[in-house]
């Protein structure tokens, strides 16, 4: 069953809750799959908004129970801050890992340098380094050159 199919399933179980018999009369003489087909056509783009949902079947008549045209415009009512959620949860999930990821790392100090600082005490023994090597420490540690001790 697809989800649209079990989001109209859902929703037929509350409001037969609901309204009981008085609901599901009000098609006793129609296919109840095609209203239902008819019901997930009509709230296609309420599927996967359960606060626009909640909003409107609180809004319902008590005593009268709704059609699929007249459900669909009682979620249109819904105010702007509900309509905000329609952004799909897998784009919402990407932008948090992007935000986590991807922010800005303050450096570390004195770990990057370390090597550079061991590089230049090394050259300062007398043990043998490349010039190359040498040349990125002083540079890392903001020297230019080798001093004596």
């Amino acid at each position: 069953m697809s989800p649209r199919a079990e989001f109209i399933e859902a929703l037929f179980d509350r409001l037969t809750l609901r309204y009981g018999h008085a609901f599901l009369a009000r098609w006793k003489d129609l296919d109840l799959q095609a209203v239902k087909t008819d019901w997930a056509r009509e709230l296609a783009g309420y599927a996967d908004r359960p606060a626009i949902i909640e909003h409107a079947l609180a809004l319902l008549d008590p005593n009268e129970p709704p059609t699929a045209a007249h459900f669909r415009d009682l979620c249109s009512t819904a105010p702007p801050s509900f309509r905000a959620d329609a952004q799909p949860k897998q784009a919402q999930r990407a932008a948090e890992i992007r935000r986590k990821y991807l922010r800005p790392v303050p450096p570390r100090a004195g770990r990057e340098r370390a090597w550079a600082t061991d590089m230049v005490q090394r050259a300062q023994a007398g043990e043998r380094v490349s010039g190359y090597s040498l040349r990125l420490a002083l540079d890392a540690l903001g020297r230019s050159r080798l001093t004596q001790r």
